[in-house]
C-alpha cells in the first residue's frame, strides 16, 4: 500500500500543479480583460480632462477627435501588460479598488508615450 501511495505522489503533485497554473492563467486572463476595459475608460477622462487636449482638438471635428482619441487610447491599452505583473493582474481581477489604482497609475505610465506616437502618425 505504502509503495503505490510513493508512486502516486508525483502523479498527483503534478496534476495539482497543472491545475493551479490553468487556474493562475485564467484568473490573470479576466484580470488583464477587466484592467484593459477599465484602462481605455480611465485614458478617455484623462484625456478629456488635459488642458492640452482641449486646445488641441479644438479646431478638430468630432470624428478626427475620435479617431485620435481611439488611436491614443488603443494605445494605452495595448502597452498595459508591459506595466502590470501578474500579482496586480490576480488582485485587479478579485478588487475593484485595487484595480482602479493599478489602472490610474498603468494610464500614467502610458498616455505621454502614446500621445506623441499619436502625434508623430
Amino acid at each position: 500500500m505504502k509503495k503505490r501511495l510513493a508512486a502516486l505522489a508525483p502523479v498527483i503533485l503534478v496534476l495539482t500543479a497543472c491545475a493551479t497554473t490553468e487556474t493562475a492563467t485564467t484568473t490573470q486572463q479576466v484580470g488583464m480583460a477587466a484592467i484593459k476595459i477599465a484602462i481605455n475608460s480611465k485614458c478617455v477622462t484623462e484625456l478629456n480632462n488635459t488642458p492640452a487636449w482641449k486646445t488641441a482638438t479644438q479646431l478638430m471635428t468630432a470624428e478626427q477627435k475620435q479617431n485620435i482619441q481611439t488611436d491614443i487610447c488603443g494605445c494605452v491599452s495595448e502597452k498595459a501588460p508591459q506595466n502590470v505583473t501578474t500579482v496586480d493582474l490576480a488582485t485587479a481581477a478579485l478588487d475593484p479598488a485595487a484595480r482602479a489604482t493599478i489602472v490610474s497609475n498603468v494610464v500614467t505610465k502610458t498616455i505621454q508615450s502614446c500621445v506623441s506616437e499619436a502625434v508623430n502618425k
